[in-house]
């Protein structure tokens, strides 16, 4: 029963990853194609190559915090995943229908709260995790917006003179913030998977991915998210790359290396942070700085208003699913 339960476990992580990229991967392109400079191909293949390697340049501490540290290992059941990875997509497919990106990690961390409330093991919870983790992703999207917005003043006030030699470096530079930009998601949003691979195939006792370093499952979770981005992904890069604000070269590279420098340091404290948001935030940061008139602020109250009611939801969710899981897998 064990193994037809993680087998089938599987098959909806599977699903879920496909999700995240239809979620977060169109914002990631958007981003990095918004100047018309980079090819959406070479998007695509830089968002893999990040995917499978940034867990083995950068660490798997994101996978110990969400595996681990939240709700120690000896407390977490099979229901308990299933109910915080459904109630997740639920919450992303919802997101998905009325256009809007939500942070995947806010969704996760609070399904993981309403599964454990289910299980009553709530007493378990390590509530000082659950702060820093919490508060993790509100600092990143400040630090986005208001980083953003005084890098934008101090480039303009250097660059007043020089833009129009400067604009076809920028365009060089954007090359590489995009690789850091991907590597960062790799690091950290794309690990939320894996932890939940890592965790079934532990209490599951299945030799599966007891290692989260695991490069067959890595490449396998790699190649679904890019699925789900080219098939599913066109809403939320609409919303990153042309909603918000229009971008060039100069803005994008700022966006994006704020954004990389922001995630990578928070994976390596095993913080669990969205790239998707703190990328939306410092476009907003920089369009503010730069020309407050070309932001849709409708777009960016709408961002916030999703936000605000995703953990409570993602909570409830995951509560009633949990619930039905431990009544079915008794």
């Amino acid at each position: 029963m064990n193994n037809i339960s993680f087998l089938v476990f599987l098959i909806i992580a599977g699903v879920f990853q496909i999700l995240m990229g239809a979620n977060d991967g169109g914002v990631l392109l958007g981003s990095i194609i918004s100047s018309n400079f980079i090819h959406p191909l070479f998007g695509i293949i830089l968002l893999f190559l990040s995917l499978t390697i940034a867990p083995l340049i950068f660490g798997t501490e994101v996978v110990k915090t969400l595996g681990t540290k939240i709700i120690p290992m000896q407390f977490i059941t099979l229901p308990m995943l299933y109910g915080a990875i459904i109630a997740t997509m639920i919450w992303v497919v919802v997101a998905q229908k009325i256009k809007y990106p939500v942070s995947i990690s806010y969704t996760f961390v609070g399904a993981l709260v309403g599964s454990a409330i289910a299980s009553k093991v709530h007493t378990q919870i390590n509530t000082f995790e659950i702060i820093k983790v919490f508060g993790g992703l509100v600092a990143s999207i400040f630090i986005g917006l208001i980083v953003s917005f005084v890098l934008t003043k101090i480039f303009n006030f250097i660059l007043r003179t020089l833009s129009p030699k400067v604009s076809p470096f920028f365009k060089i530079l954007q090359v590489i913030s995009s690789i850091f930009l991907v590597m960062g998601y790799g690091a950290n949003d794309a690990e939320k998977t894996l932890s939940l691979v890592y965790m079934a195939s532990i209490i599951s006792h299945v030799n599966f991915a007891v290692n989260p370093k695991n490069v067959f499952v890595i490449g396998l979770l790699s190649f679904l998210f890019i699925l789900g981005t080219l098939f599913f992904g066109a809403n939320s890069l609409l919303t990153a790359g042309f909603r918000l604000m229009k971008s060039n070269p100069k803005e994008t590279f700022l966006a994006q290396s704020i954004t990389s420098a922001t995630v990578l340091t928070f994976a390596k404290f095993g913080l669990p942070v969205s790239s998707t948001e703190t990328l939306n935030m410092s476009v907003v940061g920089i369009g503010v700085a730069e020309k407050p008139h070309a932001v849709k602020y409708n777009v960016v109250r709408n961002l916030v208003l999703t936000w605000l009611v995703t953990v409570p939801m993602s909570i409830l969710i995951s509560y009633g699913i949990s619930k039905i899981f431990i009544t079915i897998l008794k």
